[in-house]
């Protein structure tokens, strides 16, 4: 793990952009964090660039809670692959399962929430355990339904882009940097797995 901390959140924005425009094949997480990373990419010329999503709620496209939504309204990218939540479940699973077919990611851009949860996969969930398939359903503390990439795509990227900002994300920094905790209950410890992940830490 290569951990680079900022003190100015302008300067953790451009070093992100910079990094994402590197890459040609991109998963993107949702979530405050990478927004304006997203707003800045915008200003550049992306049309060689092919995106898919790491993770969604099971909402529709127009509801605020969307990641896809988020990101093609701040991103605007010219290709950008994503669940299909007018299936259901199943099917958009399926749906999506077959547009990942020969995909590698170049770079795979990550958040990690306090719970050591990263993508949809949340401690103690079933979907940390499935390797026949690269996407998974799952639920979110409060019941939301969540389709996911599993460990196998995420940790087969060339590259891992992990983005921490606030004092709050502290304790999950600690974690990565001295794990005391089991993949089971810190889903975020099987990221140290990755040769080559990078870490952004924002402190402000």
């Amino acid at each position: 793990m290569h951990l680079q901390t900022f003190s100015n959140k302008q300067a953790f924005i451009q070093a992100s952009t910079d990094l994402v425009l590197q890459h040609k094949v991109i998963a993107l997480s949702g979530g405050r964090t990478p927004l304006p990373i997203y707003q800045e990419l915008a200003k550049h010329d992306l049309s060689k660039m092919q995106f898919y999503q790491v993770d969604e709620r099971y909402v529709s496209l127009e509801d605020p809670a969307s990641n896809a939504g988020m990101i093609l309204e701040n991103l605007k990218p010219h290709h950008f692959t994503h669940f299909d939540t007018t299936l259901g479940i199943e099917e958009a699973l399926a749906d999506y399962e077959t547009k990942l077919q020969g995909v590698q990611f170049d770079l795979c851009v990550l958040g990690i929430g306090r719970d050591g949860h990263f993508a949809s996969l949340f401690p103690y969930s079933e979907a940390l355990q499935e390797t026949s398939s690269p996407v998974a359903h799952t639920e979110s503390s409060d019941g939301t339904d969540r389709l996911t990439l599993t460990l196998e795509p995420i940790l087969s990227s060339k590259k891992i882009l992990v983005l921490l900002q606030g004092k709050d994300k502290l304790e999950v920094l600690h974690e990565l940097q001295h794990p005391s905790k089991e993949a089971i209950t810190f889903p975020a410890k099987e990221l140290l797995k990755h040769e080559n992940m990078v870490v952004y830490y924002c402190e402000s």
